[in-house]
Protein backbone atom coordinates (compact mmCIF):
# COMPACT_ATOMS: atom_id res chain seq x y z
CA UNK A 1 0.00 0.00 0.00
CA UNK A 2 1.14 3.45 -0.77
CA UNK A 3 0.97 6.38 1.59
CA UNK A 4 -1.71 8.03 -0.55
CA UNK A 5 -4.04 5.06 -0.20
CA UNK A 6 -3.39 4.85 3.51
CA UNK A 7 -4.14 8.54 3.95
CA UNK A 8 -7.36 8.27 1.94
CA UNK A 9 -8.58 5.47 4.15
CA UNK A 10 -7.94 7.37 7.34
CA UNK A 11 -9.64 10.41 5.92
CA UNK A 12 -12.78 8.40 5.16
CA UNK A 13 -13.02 7.02 8.68
CA UNK A 14 -14.75 9.10 11.27
CA UNK A 15 -13.17 9.25 14.65
CA UNK A 16 -15.13 7.63 17.46
CA UNK A 17 -15.98 10.04 20.17
CA UNK A 18 -16.84 8.91 23.61
CA UNK A 19 -19.95 10.60 24.91
CA UNK A 20 -19.49 12.72 27.94
CA UNK A 21 -22.05 13.36 30.61
CA UNK A 22 -22.67 16.88 29.21
CA UNK A 23 -23.71 15.72 25.72
CA UNK A 24 -27.33 15.73 24.66
CA UNK A 25 -29.47 12.77 23.57
CA UNK A 26 -29.15 13.68 19.90
CA UNK A 27 -25.39 13.65 19.97
CA UNK A 28 -25.46 10.35 21.87
CA UNK A 29 -27.69 8.80 19.18
CA UNK A 30 -25.48 10.01 16.38
CA UNK A 31 -22.39 8.67 18.17
CA UNK A 32 -24.04 5.25 18.51
CA UNK A 33 -24.78 5.16 14.80
CA UNK A 34 -21.13 5.91 14.12
CA UNK A 35 -20.03 3.03 16.35
CA UNK A 36 -22.15 0.31 14.69
CA UNK A 37 -20.22 -2.42 12.97
CA UNK A 38 -21.27 -5.48 11.03
CA UNK A 39 -19.76 -8.80 12.12
CA UNK A 40 -19.50 -11.63 9.67
CA UNK A 41 -19.10 -15.21 10.87
CA UNK A 42 -15.75 -16.77 10.35
CA UNK A 43 -15.04 -20.37 9.53
CA UNK A 44 -13.51 -21.67 12.70
CA UNK A 45 -11.97 -25.10 12.70
CA UNK A 46 -11.97 -27.22 15.81
CA UNK A 47 -9.50 -29.95 16.40
CA UNK A 48 -10.37 -32.97 18.49
CA UNK A 49 -7.84 -34.59 20.66
CA UNK A 50 -7.98 -38.11 21.99
CA UNK A 51 -7.28 -38.27 25.67
CA UNK A 52 -5.70 -41.51 26.72
CA UNK A 53 -6.59 -42.63 30.23
CA UNK A 54 -3.83 -43.02 32.72
CA UNK A 55 -2.76 -46.44 33.94
CA UNK A 56 -4.61 -45.84 37.23
CA UNK A 57 -7.85 -45.07 35.37
CA UNK A 58 -7.35 -48.18 33.21
CA UNK A 59 -6.88 -50.39 36.28
CA UNK A 60 -10.04 -48.96 37.92
CA UNK A 61 -11.94 -49.54 34.70
CA UNK A 62 -10.66 -53.11 34.49
CA UNK A 63 -11.62 -53.74 38.13
CA UNK A 64 -15.13 -52.39 37.49
CA UNK A 65 -15.52 -54.67 34.45
CA UNK A 66 -14.32 -57.66 36.47
CA UNK A 67 -16.72 -56.84 39.30
CA UNK A 68 -19.60 -56.52 36.80
CA UNK A 69 -18.73 -59.85 35.19
CA UNK A 70 -18.47 -61.53 38.61
CA UNK A 71 -21.87 -60.16 39.61
CA UNK A 72 -23.36 -61.35 36.32
CA UNK A 73 -21.90 -64.85 36.84
CA UNK A 74 -23.24 -64.93 40.41
CA UNK A 75 -26.75 -64.00 39.29
CA UNK A 76 -26.68 -66.65 36.56
CA UNK A 77 -25.48 -69.36 38.95
CA UNK A 78 -28.12 -68.40 41.53
CA UNK A 79 -30.79 -68.57 38.83
CA UNK A 80 -29.64 -72.01 37.73
CA UNK A 81 -29.53 -73.25 41.32
CA UNK A 82 -33.03 -71.91 42.02
CA UNK A 83 -34.30 -73.55 38.84
CA UNK A 84 -32.76 -76.91 39.82
CA UNK A 85 -34.25 -76.74 43.33
CA UNK A 86 -37.66 -75.78 41.93
CA UNK A 87 -37.61 -78.66 39.44
CA UNK A 88 -36.56 -81.09 42.19
CA UNK A 89 -39.34 -79.97 44.54
CA UNK A 90 -41.90 -79.98 41.72
CA UNK A 91 -40.95 -83.55 40.81
CA UNK A 92 -41.27 -84.58 44.46
CA UNK A 93 -44.67 -82.93 44.81
CA UNK A 94 -45.91 -84.54 41.60
CA UNK A 95 -44.81 -87.97 42.80
CA UNK A 96 -46.47 -87.40 46.17
CA UNK A 97 -49.69 -86.21 44.50
CA UNK A 98 -49.66 -89.27 42.23
CA UNK A 99 -49.26 -91.58 45.24
CA UNK A 100 -52.11 -89.84 47.05
CA UNK A 101 -54.30 -90.03 43.96
CA UNK A 102 -53.47 -93.73 43.55
CA UNK A 103 -54.38 -94.35 47.19
CA UNK A 104 -57.67 -92.47 46.76
CA UNK A 105 -58.50 -94.41 43.60
CA UNK A 106 -57.66 -97.71 45.26
CA UNK A 107 -59.73 -96.79 48.31
CA UNK A 108 -62.70 -95.80 46.14
CA UNK A 109 -62.41 -99.02 44.15
CA UNK A 110 -62.32 -101.06 47.36
CA UNK A 111 -65.41 -99.23 48.70
CA UNK A 112 -67.28 -99.88 45.45
CA UNK A 113 -66.27 -103.54 45.51
CA UNK A 114 -67.57 -103.80 49.07
CA UNK A 115 -71.00 -102.92 47.73
CA UNK A 116 -70.74 -106.17 45.78
CA UNK A 117 -73.71 -107.27 43.71
CA UNK A 118 -75.72 -104.19 44.71
CA UNK A 119 -73.50 -101.93 42.61
CA UNK A 120 -74.38 -103.79 39.42
CA UNK A 121 -78.09 -103.33 40.00
CA UNK A 122 -77.59 -99.62 40.85
CA UNK A 123 -75.63 -99.06 37.63
CA UNK A 124 -78.21 -101.00 35.59
CA UNK A 125 -81.08 -98.91 37.01
CA UNK A 126 -79.22 -95.64 36.25
CA UNK A 127 -78.50 -96.72 32.64
CA UNK A 128 -82.12 -97.79 32.09
CA UNK A 129 -83.47 -94.46 33.37
CA UNK A 130 -81.06 -92.49 31.14
CA UNK A 131 -82.05 -94.62 28.12
CA UNK A 132 -85.78 -94.06 28.80
CA UNK A 133 -85.26 -90.29 29.15
CA UNK A 134 -83.33 -90.22 25.85
CA UNK A 135 -86.41 -91.56 24.01
CA UNK A 136 -88.50 -88.46 24.87
CA UNK A 137 -88.64 -85.10 23.03
CA UNK A 138 -85.97 -82.55 23.99
CA UNK A 139 -88.34 -80.37 26.04
CA UNK A 140 -89.55 -83.43 27.98
CA UNK A 141 -85.94 -84.69 28.35
CA UNK A 142 -84.95 -81.41 29.96
CA UNK A 143 -87.84 -81.61 32.48
CA UNK A 144 -87.13 -85.28 33.30
CA UNK A 145 -83.36 -84.72 33.70
CA UNK A 146 -83.91 -81.78 36.07
CA UNK A 147 -86.26 -83.95 38.14
CA UNK A 148 -83.87 -86.92 38.12
CA UNK A 149 -81.00 -84.65 39.22
CA UNK A 150 -83.09 -83.42 42.16
CA UNK A 151 -83.89 -87.02 43.10
CA UNK A 152 -80.19 -87.95 43.04
CA UNK A 153 -79.29 -84.89 45.12
CA UNK A 154 -81.86 -85.95 47.73
CA UNK A 155 -80.43 -89.45 47.73
CA UNK A 156 -76.94 -87.96 48.24
CA UNK A 157 -78.15 -85.95 51.22
CA UNK A 158 -79.65 -89.15 52.71
CA UNK A 159 -76.33 -90.94 52.15
CA UNK A 160 -74.39 -88.07 53.80
CA UNK A 161 -76.75 -88.09 56.81
CA UNK A 162 -76.35 -91.85 57.26
CA UNK A 163 -72.56 -91.48 56.92
CA UNK A 164 -72.46 -88.87 59.70
CA UNK A 165 -74.65 -91.08 61.89
CA UNK A 166 -72.36 -94.08 61.28
CA UNK A 167 -69.28 -92.02 62.21
CA UNK A 168 -70.95 -90.83 65.45
CA UNK A 169 -72.01 -94.34 66.39
CA UNK A 170 -68.51 -95.63 65.62
CA UNK A 171 -67.02 -92.92 67.88
CA UNK A 172 -69.46 -93.74 70.72
CA UNK A 173 -68.86 -97.48 70.53
CA UNK A 174 -65.08 -97.11 70.76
Amino acid sequence: MSNDEDNSRTSQKKPIKEPTSNTSKESLTSNLEDKMMVATPSKAEYKSYEVKPSSEEESISAKAKDAGQTLKDLVISLGQKAKAITEEKTTGLKAQAAQTADLDIKEDARDIQNLGDNIESIVTVFENIMTDIRKEHYGEQERLLVGYKKLLEEQLSVIEARLKMAKRLKFVSE
